[in-house]
């Protein structure tokens, strides 16, 4: 069992797919030949690349990912650089939670504007054309020669939070634009506070 469980091969395309859980165990291993610290670990319900090492006397397994989202030669070089890691003293598992902070913290320096777009972006497939121009309008700056009539367009009720970052977003500042929006367009602002 042990033995057979650590024996090496080359991974494939053709080896990966066809490799399955044994009968009687909750996971199996296929271990890479190329890269010592790579495997395939199936289950009944997925197939994921997992890296394993040793820190000190102790040792650590992680999620590198699906074996249909990575290819082979990715997964390797991910394993490599999770070596590199530990070679180096740190723990990768700690640097993973440290890019999710990272990622973190770049979201909420992303400006409001940019969250906008992405999300009537992702939303415009499930919404009508009319409901999209309506969102689309809700963040316009204004300032621009209306289509019909004279004039210049007015800007919408969210256009103001554009500018700022998503960590500036706070209820107080929340708070603020819309008892100044409500003064003059109750109705939009309520509208724009729902979108």
């Amino acid at each position: 069992g042990e033995l057979r469980e650590m024996a090496r091969v080359k991974l494939t395309v053709g080896r990966v797919r066809g490799f399955r859980v044994r009968q009687g165990q909750q996971q199996s291993f296929l271990w890479d030949a190329d890269a010592p610290w790579l495997a395939v670990r199936a289950t009944t319900t997925a197939k994921v690349y997992v890296f394993q090492s040793r820190i000190g006397k102790r040792t650590i397994r992680t999620k590198i990912g699906s074996v249909d989202a990575w290819d082979i030669d990715k997964a390797r070089a991910e394993a490599r650089r999770l070596q590199t890691l530990i070679d180096a003293g740190t723990d990768p598992r700690d640097d993973k939670a440290h890019k999710a902070v990272e990622a973190a913290a770049k979201r909420q320096d992303a400006a409001v504007i940019e969250a906008w777009s992405t999300y009537i972006a992702a939303r415009c497939g499930h919404w009508g054309e009319r409901h999209y121009t309506d969102h689309v309008n809700l963040a316009r700056p204004g300032g621009e020669p209306k289509k019909r009539g004279n004039g210049k367009t007015t800007a919408g009720p969210l256009a103001p939070l554009m500018g700022l970052k998503l960590s500036e977003v706070t209820p107080e500042r929340i708070r603020n634009w819309l008892q100044a929006e409500a003064g003059g367009r109750a109705t939009q602002a309520r509208q724009a506070f729902g979108a």
